[in-house]
């Protein structure tokens, strides 16, 4: 995880108000991890957030999007020889997954 803004680039200001209990609670949390509050805070958030837009962007396909992943959908499989021969390498060397689910043409 790659940590916070340095505390030279730090000039924008958040503020709020959280219950004393929620404090104890970030206060506890951030002295385990060996940080201070804001540290403690600003990682967690950006760590919450970087989620989100990841989930965002990743999530969000435009209708010709949609229309093309429904329509790779509606294809009959076909089999990749050479992905076929990866998979079958695999299973011989590693008898634990020769017994997967999916059978491998050859």
């Amino acid at each position: 995880m790659t940590s916070p803004t340095p505390a030279a680039d730090r000039t924008a200001r958040l503020n709020m108000r959280i219950s004393p209990e929620a404090l104890d609670t970030i206060r506890e949390a951030a002295a385990a991890q060996q940080q201070d509050v804001t540290s403690f805070v600003l990682g967690a958030a950006m760590e919450r957030a970087r989620d989100v837009l990841m989930s965002d962007r990743v999530m969000r396909l435009s209708p010709a999007e949609m229309v093309q992943i429904e329509a790779a959908l509606d294809e009959e499989p076909h089999v990749i020889p050479e992905l076929a021969a990866a998979i079958r390498k695999v299973r011989e060397q590693f008898p634990e997954f020769a017994a997967a689910r999916t059978p491998v043409s050859r």
